[in-house]
């Protein structure tokens, strides 16, 4: 079997936030303008986005000019990748290590992906350079689970995960090409975040548990916005009887955002709002 050589890995620098999550909005550049129901037409921006929003199968990614990434096991069940041309009929082998969860950059460039090394590193998070089909970089970020979304302009994925042996979640990006690693928030709830990015690639909209009940599950979840350029993060809406999820951006100043109202003892009927902002 041919050995494949592989890339320079890039080495990982972990950013801390530069504010604690948590913490007080001073210095919150946004200001809620209203809330009010979807217009008709009103599309996030994700769904008009061919490789931003996931495939219908995770283990087939259709990428660009005829391309269609592959999930494929070999006879001892392990995972790899594989490219096919659907023009020319041709296959290539992407990457042979325990491989899953393509994602294509939405230049058509790179590839991200989730790899199993070990026990303690089940899921790593990976970045293959297609032209080249070498391994681009590796952050050494101890997540269990990996959760991961590109950037319109592919310069940087935001991932989440539980960290490994810790009784938390932690939501981060990883810059492109280098391996920049920074962190936009951690939360001890036993959910994760959930996320997305606004159409100029400078902004990320994600979902934080702010209440637990006696078993560690939201009872309250607001909606944050973080600077992807300074890990800054900051609470859009402070709803402490709502529970705020799957936020999409529409426009660099709309987010569409599914909620639910909690009385204390049960959950209401699911609602779809639209949050209209301003900046600074």
């Amino acid at each position: 079997m041919r050995k494949r050589a592989c890339a320079a890995l890039a080495i990982a620098l972990i950013v801390l936030p530069a504010v604690d999550a948590g913490c007080s909005s001073r210095g919150n550049p946004w200001t809620v303008v209203t809330v009010r129901e979807p217009r008709s037409g009103e599309i996030p921006f994700e769904d008009a986005s061919r490789y931003l929003w996931p495939s219908e199968d995770a283990n087939n990614v259709p990428g660009p000019d005829s391309l269609i990434a592959h999930v494929r096991t070999d006879e001892q069940h392990h995972a790899y990748i594989e490219i096919e041309n659907l023009r020319t009929g041709k296959t290539v082998l992407l990457l042979k290590a325990n491989a899953c969860l393509p994602k294509w950059s939405p230049n058509g460039k790179y590839i991200s992906c989730s790899v199993w090394k070990s026990h303690r590193q089940m899921s790593v998070l990976t970045v293959v350079d297609v032209a080249t089909r070498t391994i681009l970089l590796e952050p050494e970020v101890n997540i269990m689970g990996v959760e991961m979304k590109w950037s319109p302009d592919s310069h940087t994925l935001v991932a989440d995960g539980p960290v490994y042996a810790r009784p938390y979640a932690m939501l981060y990006t990883v810059s492109i090409p280098d391996g920049r690693v920074m962190v936009l928030d951690t939360t001890h709830a036993l959910s994760s975040h959930e996320y997305s990015w606004s159409p100029d690639a400078r902004w990320v909209a994600f979902t934080r548990p702010t209440k637990l009940d006696s078993d560690e599950n939201p009872v309250a979840v607001d909606l944050w916005i973080a600077d992807a350029r300074t890990g800054k993060a900051w609470r859009s809406l402070d709803t402490p009887d709502w529970l705020e999820s799957n936020p999409l951006w529409i426009t660099n100043r709309t987010i569409q955002v599914d909620r639910v109202h909690w009385d204390g003892n049960q959950r209401g009927a699911e609602q779809r709002v639209v949050i209209e902002l301003s900046r600074e």
